[in-house]
């Protein structure tokens, strides 16, 4: 089996942007399939990002996920057809993780970032591979706003790396890694599908709704236990793991590994007696590209240029 990591780009696109960010102009966001803009060399930004993973030499030959009827001239890589609609290519990233990837760690990008492939090998083989045994692994990038250029408006999380540090203010990156067989992949998805419809608001509001919609699967989750004799609490347990990190979040005190903890309790998959042998793992990067996904005109020709 190989080494190198399967990867899946993200290609969707929507027309519909929930909120418009404070400080950016309406007619400055792009719209549709960003990852199908061309840049001046030629390429598409999702072409850009393909050749540039290939170049890493840390991925097998990416797969975009995305319709086919808008890329096909556009990547010259397998396209695992979608309508592109956020749904539809988040059912076919979890169907596509279930049918080929069931025992393997598979890398998950959005199409429309631009890390150079030196950067893609340093945050592999520096912050990835320490923690590669784990269920989940995500970045978070340590920057201060006017760091980011024009990417500034991006929302960002003033967290502690480690209890006693200093806090920091961490944007996300759009880079993870997980292992289908260790992560509850429909609470992973609807999580996913949330955040990222409601990325722009703020983080009460993607709260209260991220947790309203989850109900119900946690209401199943329960269910389910009870019909197998064993003791239910998802319901009750799950909501107040929220609500407690939020609390401390507001209070300045959340760490990265608190973080990372409550999202293990919420989307790991556990065994019999509970544990979670593979949680997830969150590492903090000054590698700012991961975290400047191209949304507005503006970021475009910041990148071009």
């Amino acid at each position: 089996m190989s080494d190198l990591l399967p990867v899946l780009v993200m290609a969707g696109g929507n027309d519909q942007v929930e909120t418009i960010p404070e400080g950016v102009a309406p007619e400055d966001i792009l719209r549709g399939f960003k990852g199908a803009v061309r840049l001046p060399s030629g390429r598409c930004i999702a072409a850009e990002l393909v050749q540039r993973m290939r170049d890493s030499q840390r991925f097998e030959d990416p797969i975009l996920v995305g319709p086919r009827r808008v890329y096909e001239d556009l990547v010259d890589c397998e396209i695992s057809d979608t309508t592109g609609d956020l749904l539809a290519n988040i059912q076919r990233f979890a169907t596509l993780l279930s049918e080929r990837y069931p025992d393997r760690p598979v890398a998950v990008s959005a199409c429309d970032i631009l890390p150079t492939a030196e950067e893609f090998r340093t945050l592999l083989d520096e912050d990835y591979a320490p923690s590669a045994v784990s269920g989940l692994w995500w970045q978070m990038i340590a920057a201060e706003a006017e760091e980011m250029g024009v990417s500034s408006w991006k929302p960002s999380y003033r967290i502690r790396p480690a209890p006693r540090e200093p806090l920091l203010n961490l944007y996300p990156g759009h880079l993870l890694v997980l292992r289908p067989n260790a992560v509850r992949l429909d609470w992973f998805n609807m999580f996913l599908m949330m955040a990222y419809r409601y990325r722009n608001r703020s983080i009460y509001e993607r709260l209260i709704r991220i947790t309203l919609r989850a109900v119900g699967l946690w209401l199943e989750a329960d269910w389910r236990r009870l019909r197998q004799f064993r003791c239910p609490g998802r319901t009750f347990a799950a909501p107040y793991g929220i609500l407690k990190t939020y609390l401390r979040y507001t209070a300045r005190r959340l760490t990265v590994p608190e973080l990372a903890a409550e999202l293990s309790r919420q989307i790991m998959v556990r065994d019999d007696a509970g544990a979670m042998p593979q949680p997830v793992a969150m590492t903090v990067t000054r590698i700012r590209s991961f975290a400047k996904d191209i949304d507005t005109r503006r970021e475009l020709e910041e990148i071009a240029g």
